[in-house]
């Protein structure tokens, strides 16, 4: 975030590996946030510290049912 000059990701991942299905992991994520919040970061700047703590908080009755 906030960077404004080009930036080269390159990545290497081994066919048939547990680091392959944790990419294809976060490639879902990213879409499924890119469908519902959209490419766009801003909307967390908006966000007040009430919001923000909401949002990062363990959420402990998930904690406690596993």
């Amino acid at each position: 975030m906030g960077n404004k000059k080009n930036v080269f990701v390159h990545k290497f991942v081994t066919l048939g590996t547990l680091e392959e299905r944790i990419d294809q992991m976060i490639e879902d994520k990213q879409r499924m946030a890119d469908t519902i919040i959209g490419n766009d970061e801003s909307w967390l700047t908006k966000l007040d510290n009430q919001a923000f703590k909401a949002l990062i908080a363990l959420n402990k009755q998930s904690v406690m049912e596993n």
